[in-house]
């Protein structure tokens, strides 16, 4: 994946947090970035590829609810 294909996956990430999570765009935008998927796409692209752009979306709001739900326990 070059860095456009990249840019343009993240996107769909955020479309799908944002229509499937009722997610903001401020807030889908961060937890992508923020995400284990951001780490996976620098250091191995193609292997992002495996799972589809709704499995990341999935993933990317599991993530940031555990850390939320981590963050209360605190």
């Amino acid at each position: 994946m070059n860095r456009a294909e990249i840019k343009e996956f993240k996107h769909f990430v955020v479309e799908c947090l944002i229509k499937t999570y009722n997610m903001d765009e401020v807030s889908a935008t961060r937890a992508v970035r923020d995400s284990y998927l951001s780490k996976a796409l620098v250091n191995d692209p193609d292997y992002t590829m495996h799972d589809t752009v709704e499995e990341w979306a999935s993933y990317v709001y599991h993530e940031i609810a555990k850390e939320n739900v981590e963050l209360l326990q605190m």
